[in-house]
């Protein structure tokens, strides 16, 4: 009989093990817990990240927390593979040096993109990105022409100053970026033909505003958001992002350019952080 009762004592320990293990798992507060992947972050610690902004959007993306930061993660890496400021959220309070200038620009028509004038230049990854979809629009029967692409501080600055003795300070400030502040030095940004609000209505304006995302170009001053991006309504500007920043941008930031580059500026440096630790 004691040695059943010892067998039967030893059959138990794998039991009170787990019972225990699970004891403990369920004392833990569920704010100290991790989230789900590489960057090693408690769920307090996400939340927090995301106290700014709105609460729609904050709901959304702690719905699919571990998804969200598994994007961010390879937004990570893309911003570490490219020195070219490629997710910088450029406005009137984030400047580029004056120096700055992409050292892989390439000529758009060379590349095969149209363009409304000769000279315009794009990064290599833009440029890639907007003839694949310029091809894709093309194969639909409709025509993306690019109008403006990269500046330099100085040709920004000469075109701020002109529009400054043209139209006065106020409203220059409206539509025109001053140096260092123009998403156009980033070699990532297009104008689009024609350079009008009117451009939202054409074939053209409805097919990128539907499609731009699938290629990386976000659309960077959104109408009735003057107030936040500084300018008035661009419907020709567009900004890429890569397909993974303009993924995430759709999916989780309700397409909004500035609400995704600033969460992304702001918390950048803090999951790098965790992402490194092992």
């Amino acid at each position: 009989m004691l040695l059943q009762g010892s067998s039967t004592k030893r059959a138990l320990i794998p039991f009170l093990i787990v019972f225990l293990c699970l004891l403990i798992i369920s004392c833990v507060n569920p704010e100290d817990k991790y989230v789900e992947g590489n960057i090693k972050i408690t769920e307090k610690e996400f939340a927090e990240t995301l106290g700014n902004l709105p609460a729609d959007v904050a709901e959304n993306i702690l719905a699919k927390r571990a998804v969200f930061l598994s994007y961010i993660e390879k937004l990570i890496n893309i911003s570490r593979q490219d020195e070219n400021f490629i997710l910088f959220p450029v406005d009137k309070t984030r400047f580029l040096p004056e120096t700055f200038r992409p050292s892989d620009l390439v000529d758009l028509e060379r590349e095969g993109v149209s363009v409304a004038r000769r000279g315009l230049l794009l990064r290599a990854n833009a440029a890639a990105a907007l003839l694949e979809m310029h091809r894709a629009a093309s194969s639909e029967g409709i025509l993306l022409s690019a109008a403006s692409a990269f500046r330099t501080f100085e040709h920004q600055r000469n075109i701020h100053n002109n529009f400054i003795r043209t139209h006065g300070q106020e409203a220059t400030e409206r539509f025109s970026a001053p140096p260092g502040a123009s998403q156009h030095q980033l070699g990532t940004a297009v104008d689009f033909f024609p350079i009008a609000v009117e451009f939202k209505d054409t074939r053209a304006g409805r097919w990128i505003k539907e499609n731009g995302w699938r290629y990386g170009f976000s659309l960077s001053y959104p109408y009735n958001f003057e107030e936040i991006t500084g300018y008035m309504y661009e419907p020709w500007h567009y900004r890429y992002i890569t397909k993974e920043g303009a993924l995430v941008e759709r999916e989780f930031f309700g397409g909004l350019q500035f609400l995704f580059l600033n969460y992304l500026a702001e918390h950048k440096g803090f999951f790098k952080e965790r992402l490194a630790v092992e």
